[in-house]
């Protein structure tokens, strides 16, 4: 499996998690605004890290998703962490 492969199944992942989970419009997610221009703020940012380590076991430090990420951004970040495991 690519790395492209991966990351692009990682983003479709973390996207329907974060719509399932928040309630947020999926496609708004994958059209590239900020989590901030989403309304997602640090307090989602670390439900969605406990959750994606519930889920996935995927384990990120507190901080490392930010709310200024697009949701490719935060993907590269967990997506590192995939790579590391």
């Amino acid at each position: 499996m690519t790395a492209l492969f991966v990351q692009h199944s990682l983003k479709h992942q973390v996207s329907a998690l974060i719509s399932e989970k928040f309630g947020l419009d999926e496609t708004e997610l994958l059209s590239g605004v900020t989590f901030d221009e989403l309304d997602i703020d640090s307090l989602i940012l670390v439900e969605l890290s406990l959750i994606l380590r519930k889920e996935m076991g995927i384990v990120l430090v507190e901080g490392e998703l930010k709310s200024s990420f697009t949701l490719d951004e935060a993907v590269a970040v967990i997506a590192a962490k995939v790579g590391q495991a």
